[in-house]
């Protein structure tokens, strides 16, 4: 026998008295209550009025936070479908160059998926956005040189339809292999949410005033 048997033998505890929870509860709920806990707790008129303006705003900025989201990723998703054959890849990319222009004279550069590659369904067409971008951007270089104002006219024009039609901005936090709603045809090229489309169209509007330095550098460096 160890020690703790023999203390119990020596000195058993009495048994534990059987108590009516419910009875015991009843009992406590019933009474009065601590007053520090019950009494209401009276707040002056300005502090009343800061605390419904801070819940206020804080509403609001929720408010605005859902409505962003909801905006703004609605129908963006992770693009799943993949291309890994070079001849799907041509065939995509030749659809997009139809639906796209080129300078006077221009043809459409031979692009093909590189060997042991793997990309999204919308890259042929993204990469062909790039091209008739590049392209005219330095078509309109050329003929702000040479004072062409119709060229100049024409590839400002040509540009404007890249922008308006076949260019969109992901969404904040997008992973690199964003796609846009279903319901948006390409081809297009995604730009992140980083102001590179504003700093593009800055870039062209300087162009149109009379400013065409970062024209020429984007030619010369994606030319």
């Amino acid at each position: 026998m160890n020690h703790m048997e023999r203390l119990r033998n020596a000195a058993p505890a009495a048994p534990s008295p059987v108590r009516d929870r419910s009875a015991v509860f009843a009992g406590i709920v019933a009474g009065p209550g601590d007053p520090a806990v019950t009494k209401p707790t009276r707040l002056s008129r300005p502090a009343r009025r800061k605390l419904t303006i801070v819940l206020v705003a804080l509403a609001i900025a929720a408010l605005t936070a859902a409505t962003a989201l909801g905006t703004d990723f609605l129908g963006w998703h992770d693009e799943t479908a993949i291309i890994n054959k070079p001849q799907q890849w041509e065939s995509l990319y030749r659809a997009a160059t139809r639906e796209l222009t080129l300078p006077p004279g221009q043809s459409w550069p031979h692009r093909t998926l590189a060997p042991n590659t793997i990309t999204g369904m919308s890259q042929p067409g993204g990469e062909a956005v790039a091209i008739s971008r590049v392209r005219w951007e330095c078509y309109w270089g050329k003929a702000i040189r040479s004072g062409d104002t119709a060229a100049q006219a024409s590839a400002q024009a040509a540009l404007a339809d890249i922008n308006a039609k076949h260019t969109l901005v992901a969404p904040d936090g997008s992973s690199e292999n964003v796609a846009p709603p279903s319901n948006i045809k390409g081809p297009y090229e995604i730009f992140a949410n980083d102001g590179g489309i504003q700093f593009v169209k800055k870039m062209y509007a300087d162009a149109a005033a009379g400013r065409p330095a970062m024209l020429f550098q984007s030619c010369r460096a994606n030319g």
